[in-house]
């Protein structure tokens, strides 16, 4: 409240801070911890660059028509009076005991990340959609992940030190497993899929943004959350060629004749596959004892779902057993599954849910973001600036670490070797010397190695 009202009163203001900062980190009551956790992250969540905003009633009053109501000022909290430090202290309560503290606070983090770091870095090249000139987005590159640069910006250092460590916080949350908190870790999948780098943003947008947020992520003492990141994508990874391999199991055991014993083999062949994709999507989790199956176990509810009559639940999931799929797709399965599986109960409803949300690629990283790195990728070399096609060419590789097909579409596999061809043969003395210096070639060479391998007929389950 005192920071919505008086937010134009500084030095009370970095009182307040303090004292906030204070109950964060050492007041003893949950209750009280979860309030100030709230509260701090709506209200710089909703924060604005205008501290003040009038709103002049001139309507006559219901009294006299000569008289005029005084202007009322609504105020709405500036950014700058949320000091580093009491970010921090919400920051400090994710490693709390408490399961929903952790959640909170940060869940909060990230969409302050969102609203008042990512989205404003990325403001201009946003409104030059998805053909943003390229020196827009060199600019914004240089000033946010070229480090003699940056230092000559006041404004990106002291937004870099208030919201630029939240992604590593967000990503070292992953440490927390399913045998841990399970719900922490479906929280961590939606924040990274759908707040960090969320859909609203264009492709070229999020090509940018993921550039920006794994350069922080590869900066000294941040090694243990670009780590866990990676880690958090290989299990995606391993958990779309699980559902790929079960869902190839159940049609070749519906291919077979029913009540011989070859079906019963192949169905029991398939359900050891369903297992597996349980044992790497989330346990039962979140189910209200109110529900009258809430007492179900995994088994019956595997059992439940292998049965299932309805063919398009399956349809469904194969399309976002690829991490090549659509957004679309996505979209589609998070639409439709929740419907096609009521009739199983609530706890079977709630698991395809979170096997959906776990399996299909989100915002941060998906084809067209990856395709859209290639191509920055080979404009910034056109502009003689191998340093951020570097960036983007980074991180391609990092992600078809876990997501080879990425790279292998027919689009983005052309425009690889392409470049290639180009930095191989097509370039000057001095531009040779900045593509070995960035490692350009060998970027690009390892980026097709990898792609190639997941392409048809190659026999990798991507």
């Amino acid at each position: 409240s005192f920071l919505t009202n008086k937010s134009h009163e500084t030095d009370l203001c970095q009182d307040v801070n303090e004292s906030l900062a204070t109950i964060l980190t050492k007041d003893p009551s949950l209750d009280v911890r979860l309030l100030a956790i709230r509260q701090v992250c709506e209200l710089a969540h909703n924060a604005t660059n205008d501290a003040i905003s009038d709103t002049a009633a001139t309507t006559p009053s219901a009294t006299t028509s000569n008289t005029t109501t005084p202007p009322s000022r609504t105020y709405t909290p500036d950014i700058s009076v949320f000091s580093a430090e009491l970010l921090l202290a919400v920051a400090n309560r994710v490693s709390s005991k408490n399961k929903i503290e952790r959640r909170d606070a940060i869940t909060g983090l990230a969409q302050i990340f969102h609203k008042h770091y990512i989205r404003k870095i990325l403001r201009h090249v946003q409104d030059g959609g998805d053909d943003c000139d390229i020196e827009v987005i060199l600019r914004v590159l240089h000033e946010h992940c070229s480090e003699e640069q940056t230092k000559n910006y006041k404004f990106v250092v002291e937004a870099e030190e208030k919201f630029g460590w939240i992604p590593q916080k967000v990503f070292e949350c992953v440490y927390f497993s399913d045998a841990t908190d399970p719900e922490l870790r479906n929280r961590i999948y939606q924040i990274v899929d759908d707040v960090l780098l969320d859909g609203g943003l264009t492709a070229t947008s999020r090509a940018v943004g993921l550039a920006i947020i794994l350069h922080g992520l590869k900066k000294k003492g941040k090694e243990n959350a670009f780590k866990w990141m990676c880690a958090l994508f290989s299990q995606r990874s391993q958990l779309q060629r699980a559902l790929g391999l079960y869902l190839d199991a159940r049609v070749k055991a519906k291919g077979c004749e029913a009540g011989s014993a070859e079906a019963f083999t192949a169905d029991a062949e398939a359900m050891e596959k369903l297992e597996v994709v349980a044992s790497l999507s989330s346990p039962l989790v979140g189910i209200s004892s109110s529900n009258s199956d809430s007492t179900a176990d995994m088994s019956s509810v595997l059992k439940r779902f292998h049965t299932a009559k309805d063919k398009h639940i399956f349809r469904i999931l194969s399309t976002i057993a690829s991490p090549t799929h659509s957004p679309s797709a996505r979209k589609r399965a998070f639409d439709e599954l929740p419907k096609r599986t009521k009739g199983m109960g609530a706890v079977s409803v709630a698991w395809t849910k979170a096997l959906a949300r776990r399996c299909s690629m989100g915002a941060f990283v998906n084809f067209e973001s990856i395709e859209h790195c290639i191509i920055l990728a080979q404009e910034s070399f056109e502009a003689n600036d191998c340093k951020v096609s570097s960036l983007f060419l980074t991180c391609v590789k990092t992600m078809i670490a876990p997501f080879p097909a990425l790279a292998a579409t027919k689009e983005s596999f052309k425009n690889l070797v392409e470049f290639l061809e180009v930095v191989r043969t097509d370039v000057t003395p001095e531009a040779k010397k900045e593509l070995e210096e960035y490692g350009i070639v060998t970027l690009i060479s390892d980026i097709l190695a990898k792609s190639a391998s997941s392409m048809p007929g190659k026999g990798n389950g991507d």
